[in-house]
């Protein structure tokens, strides 16, 4: 039938009610798998859902249960609809990768079989069989590929939810709650439940924002090495405690500020080349977040490019006694900021 990337494509399709054997429902973007599995169950089964012509069934369900549930015919509705969540379809042997493969190619026209991965994240790279049965799901139904939406459509989906839920958010204070929260939708989502809680019918405003909004790790490293930039060691430390205190993995902190540094040589190298921030986007594939090399533009100049060498050289230190020594994370890390912090003043 047809594979679907795009979210409107998807709503126009099961708004037609002309519901197909197959469904796989995947993707990057677990929120919109939920969401959509969601519709359509509701869709095709109505409001009250009866538990004779519809089963949801887990991840750990065998090929016979999947394959029995299917050959049962429909009482009160028109559909046996048959749900089955987070299968591992890559983990399958071949022999039975096999036997759900063909037994799917001649379902029954009365039964709706939905496959959908809200939380399986699939190793599509170790062995493609997610891959291969999307080929035969998409014969017999459909297949939605989810993927995860820019930062653009992400602040157009957060005002919308403001929106219906009474209350106003414009664009600059929606695009400043993606800067926070990052990007995983569901995080999106509960954030602005809070703040559409708080502003009760009211504008949510810069100040609720600061105040509720829970920042991603992203957000708190960049605060971490803004603060490191302008040679604030206080302020660097008291970021590195809160990171400690809120249980951030070392290794996270250690690999999210050594990017900082990497997206900063990046910028010096193509600025020598006589590149763009935007040229450097494209050969770096940053894609959407250019914003990132833009930042790091402006912070490379306040080093050498010996210095950022001599950075880069520290951060792989650091990283190597890490993972090799014994030493506690936290006094690795302190001693890491120390040592960036005193980079900065190598002759420019």
């Amino acid at each position: 039938m047809a594979k679907l990337t795009s979210e409107q494509d998807f709503k126009k399709e099961i708004t037609k009610g002309d519901f197909k054997r197959i469904y796989l429902l995947y993707g990057d973007e677990k929120y919109l798998v939920k969401h959509y599995t969601n519709t359509l169950v509701n869709k095709i089964t109505g409001k009250k859902t009866n538990t004779m012509d519809y089963l949801k069934l887990g991840s750990g369900a065998s090929l016979e249960e999947i394959c029995s549930a299917c050959e049962q015919i429909p009482i009160f509705s028109p559909y046996k609809c048959v749900l089955v969540t987070d299968y591992d379809i890559d983990g399958l042997s071949e022999s039975d990768f096999k036997e759900l493969d063909n037994y799917c190619r001649d379902i029954s026209p009365s039964t709706v079989l939905i496959f959908s991965m809200p939380t399986l994240v699939s190793d599509s790279k170790k062995n493609g069989k997610l891959k291969r049965f999307a080929g035969t799901a998409e014969k017999a139904g459909i297949v939605a590929e989810f993927l995860k939406k820019g930062d653009i459509a992400l602040e157009k989906q957060l005002m919308t939810w403001a929106e219906k839920a009474g209350c106003t958010l414009t664009p600059v204070n929606a695009s400043q709650i993606v800067s926070m929260c990052g990007t995983d939708m569901t995080l999106l989502r509960n954030e602005l439940h809070k703040l559409t809680a708080y502003a009760n019918g009211a504008e949510i405003t810069k100040e609720m924002i600061e105040a509720l909004c829970v920042k991603n790790t992203e957000t708190k490293i960049f605060a971490l090495s803004d603060c490191m930039m302008q040679g604030d060691f206080r302020g660097a430390y008291q970021q590195l405690g809160q990171l400690f205190e809120q249980n951030e993995k070392p290794e996270i902190i250690l690999s999210a500020l050594g990017s900082v540094y990497i997206d900063m040589y990046r910028m010096r190298t193509a600025s020598e080349s006589g590149k763009t921030v935007t040229e450097a986007a494209a050969d770096f594939k940053y894609g959407k977040r250019d914003f990132i090399l833009k930042r790091a533009n402006a912070n490379a100049k306040k080093y050498s490019t010996a210095a950022l060498r001599n950075a880069l050289d520290i951060l792989l230190q650091t990283d190597i006694k890490m993972k090799s020594t014994r030493a506690e994370s936290r006094i690795l890390l302190e001693t890491l900021i120390t040592r960036l912090m005193l980079a900065v003043r190598e002759d420019l």
